[in-house]
């Protein structure tokens, strides 16, 4: 759940100093819930290939990783990536990696091959307009044909936000690309799914 830009990364650190769970990930009802619809919607039993950035504390890492062939974590904070490799160091399809986005994304055919599923959950508000577009752009870029992207946030305020989770939908929608597959929508939260359609991989 925590990823962005680079001077974001103290305010994580002290979260994670205090807490090794600081959303209550692992045992509050809303993280429960929202992970089994989240896994209620993804459009295939199994994938080839997941990316999930900003991973934060692994509690969705550890479900993504039983849908997949190979499952790429990252985060920005090294405490969150420090838990999450503890939590998947039995899962030997699962590389969990620091890497601070959107500048280390993973590139594939130099990197890794095309994901089949990108998950953004609780992720995009910590960036601005512009560097979600980049991040929008990049995912599209980085999905085989075909592929899909589901994106899942709160939607209530909190201090850290920079983009309304509405706004930062609506940025994924606008993608030439991307098609909506599927929405869920609550009081306290919005998860929609794209699909990618042509066979371009420019961003």
């Amino acid at each position: 759940m925590t990823t962005g830009p680079t001077s974001a990364s103290g305010h994580f650190d002290e979260l994670y100093a205090a807490s090794t769970d600081p959303w209550d990930t692992g045992t509050s009802w809303y993280e429960q819930r929202k992970r089994a619809i989240v896994q209620a919607m993804l459009p295939r039993q199994h994938c080839g290939v997941i990316f999930e950035p900003g991973c934060g504390s692994g509690e969705l890492t550890l479900q993504l990783a039983a849908r997949c062939q190979t499952l790429i974590a990252s985060d920005f904070c090294e405490e969150a990536v420090r838990i999450t490799r503890q939590k998947t160091a039995h899962l030997p399809h699962v590389q969990v990696r620091l890497q601070v986005l959107p500048e280390q994304w993973p590139v594939p055919a130099q990197d890794v091959p095309p994901f089949e599923l990108i998950v953004f959950s609780e992720l995009c508000y910590y960036f601005d307009a512009p560097q979600m577009a980049q991040m929008v752009a990049l995912a599209v870029g980085g999905l085989a044909p075909e592929g899909h992207l589901l994106a899942c946030h709160w939607k209530k305020d909190f201090d850290d936000r920079l983009l309304a989770t509405r706004h930062l939908h609506q940025l994924i929608d606008a993608h030439a690309h991307l098609k909506r597959q599927a929405c869920y929508e609550d009081e306290e939260i919005l998860i929609d799914l794209w699909r990618k359609t042509g066979t371009s991989y420019d961003p």
